[in-house]
């Protein structure tokens, strides 16, 4: 029965996934730390978890948050590549980058975030696991196709990163 079942786990289909990161970065509070963009026809995305930390020598404050944009970023965005988790599997639909060739998303107004955390630079770090039945999704042609991850305190030159996994 037990080979049955590895054999089974072999061909049920799963969705490729990937690991991206924005690291040693100095943030900037009008620009995002890390953009998800599934602007392309078809394009679908759900987010399984989130990470942030810090790599400063003093204790300070940093406040992140995740957020769809009421205004999606415009122009080229500057890619940074993922790892993919499936061999095969090697680029992902969606964009992942930091930074936009014209404009930046426009964010809500605060308290509005899907995850909002004040944290601390000195060594602090979150990892949040997104419950399986209720991910942050991202689709093509709703909530203006973009996910952002901005600081609204913190901007210590190379002292941050922050890291998203998703699925397609």
């Amino acid at each position: 029965m037990k080979f049955f079942m590895k054999l089974l786990w072999l061909f049920v289909p799963r969705m490729p996934a990937y690991s991206g990161a924005n690291s040693g970065i100095t943030p900037s509070l009008t620009a995002d730390n890390w953009t998800m963009d599934a602007s392309s026809a078809g394009d679908v995305a759900k987010i399984l978890s989130i990470g942030w930390g810090g790599e400063l020598t003093t204790s300070t404050g940093y406040h992140t948050r995740w957020v769809r944009p009421t205004t999606a970023g415009v122009g080229a965005l500057t890619a940074i590549t993922p790892e993919d988790h499936h061999p095969g599997y090697s680029t992902p639909f969606c964009e992942f980058g930091r930074g936009f060739a014209t404009t930046e998303p426009v964010l809500p107004a605060e308290p509005v975030a899907l995850h909002n955390q004040n944290w601390n630079a000195h060594g602090g770090l979150g990892y949040i696991v997104l419950p399986l039945a209720n991910p942050w999704l991202l689709i093509n042609g709703l909530l203006n196709d973009q996910l952002s991850c901005r600081n609204l305190a913190g901007v210590d030159a190379n002292g941050s990163s922050y890291t998203v996994t998703w699925e397609e």
